[in-house]
């Protein structure tokens, strides 16, 4: 059973996340202000009916609040909320959702014994704001775009892709800088989100309403803020408008660098024109196509190497250019990918797992993959199903001396 301290530490959790103060919890649930603080700090143990009563108030289930391994990683103080105008609601709704199921990650490495280990990148100091400020002029625009390209070859050299398109990005960055990478629903307005905190580690939200090459550039520079300031966290707007912000000069040209490199950009122009003898629109969408990077990120890219002239995109633009009917009509299919999981595959295996060694009930499985029993059977036994077809079972017979797959006779 969890203790009195521990449930009095999740009611204020989220009574604070509720926006409500104890006097007003308190009258909601008709007690005195000074029970609902005794029950906040343990001293006292709420009654099952003042427990429900809580639980509807604050907007939780019962079973969240009296889970033995839940986890509860408050997101910074300084958390620096960008949203755009008019957001601001909707954004903390999922600044919040992203919290808990950051929790949830947490909750199932802890019931399965397993220890947060910081990522190789998360041990990367040189980038921090707190250190690399001072030494960079105080955070000018061009001296952050600098740190920002160097900080990209850094992470490059980290994930061993040389200066080649960065595919499998996801999967790289949660094993080498430890992200838990959730792609959800969101207001179009709003790219990404990052938190932080000491428990959860660095949890990033991806809007899974926009095309694969706007969420590859979400992450990444979401990447640059985990390298810099993760503790202050950030909404990203779809559209930046501050560009002189040093964190976001910062994290715009980290995110360029790193899917762009400019060596390779410069070299596969070079390529290109000697092959044809000029360089065209063509060139361009096929070298967006090759980086997994829209039109106009690769024509801005181009320009900024001076390799095109100033003002290419805006001038196509003007002229109202199609830059996907252009592709489709070169060959060039688009990037089309499902629709991506809202949670991580690691999620779900861990999930799964503890669900299979009877850490977890059913009800609390589905409760974790926000899904019903129903379907939350079916992923499990869809997961067995694919552990027996793509596993190896070694078996060894001493006697008979041999080995064989799953399936196959010697």
């Amino acid at each position: 059973m969890i203790s009195s301290q521990k449930l009095g530490e999740r009611i204020a959790f989220a009574r604070k996340n509720a926006n409500l103060t104890q006097a007003d919890l308190a009258a909601k649930i008709g007690v005195a202000r000074t029970t609902l603080v005794a029950v906040e700090k343990g001293e006292r143990r709420p009654s099952n009916a003042e427990l429900i009563k809580l639980a509807g108030f604050l907007k939780v289930s019962v079973h969240d609040l009296l889970r033995e391994h839940a986890v509860t990683g408050e997101v910074s103080p300084r958390f620096r909320m960008t949203a755009p105008p008019g957001n601001a609601t909707e954004a903390n709704a999922v600044v919040k959702r992203l919290q808990s199921l950051g929790s949830r990650y947490a909750e199932l490495e802890q019931l399965l014994g397993l220890r947060r280990i910081p990522a190789p990148l998360e041990s990367i100091e040189a980038y921090r704001a707190d250190r690399a400020g001072a030494g960079w002029v105080s955070g000018a625009p061009n001296a952050m775009r600098l740190l920002g390209q160097d900080a990209a070859r850094t992470v490059r050299n980290a994930l061993d892709v040389g200066d080649g398109p960065a595919l499998s990005l996801e999967q790289q960055l949660e094993l080498q800088a430890g992200l838990r990478i959730f792609h959800l629903p969101m207001p179009n307005a709003i790219a990404a989100m990052l938190i932080w905190s000491d428990e959860l580690g660095a949890c990033v939200a991806i809007n899974r309403g926009h095309p694969l090459e706007r969420r590859r550039w979400s992450l990444s520079h979401e990447t640059a803020h985990f390298l810099r300031d993760r503790e202050e966290g950030e909404v990203l707007p779809l559209h930046l408008a501050r560009r002189t912000d040093p964190a976001e000069v910062f994290a715009e040209s980290f995110a360029q660098e790193f899917l762009m490199p400019s060596g390779a950009i410069a070299r596969r122009f070079s390529e290109r024109v000697r092959a044809n003898g000029r360089f065209t629109i063509a060139d361009i969408l096929w070298m967006a196509h090759l980086y997994q990077v829209s039109f106009q990120a690769m024509t801005l890219r181009l320009e900024d190497l001076e390799l095109l002239p100033s003002g290419t995109y805006e001038g196509l633009a003007e002229k109202k250019f199609k830059a996907s009917e252009a592709a489709e009509s070169l060959g060039l299919q688009s990037i089309t990918q499902p629709r991506p999981e809202l949670l991580p595959d690691r999620f779900i295996s861990l999930a799964a797992q503890a669900y299979e060694k009877e850490l977890i009930s059913e009800t609390e499985f589905a409760s974790y993959l926000e899904v019903d029993r129903v379907t939350a059977r079916r992923v499990y036994q869809s997961r067995r199903q694919s552990q027996v077809e793509d596993g190896m079972v070694v078996e060894l017979d001493l006697g008979r001396e041999f080995v064989t797959q799953a399936g196959h006779e010697p």
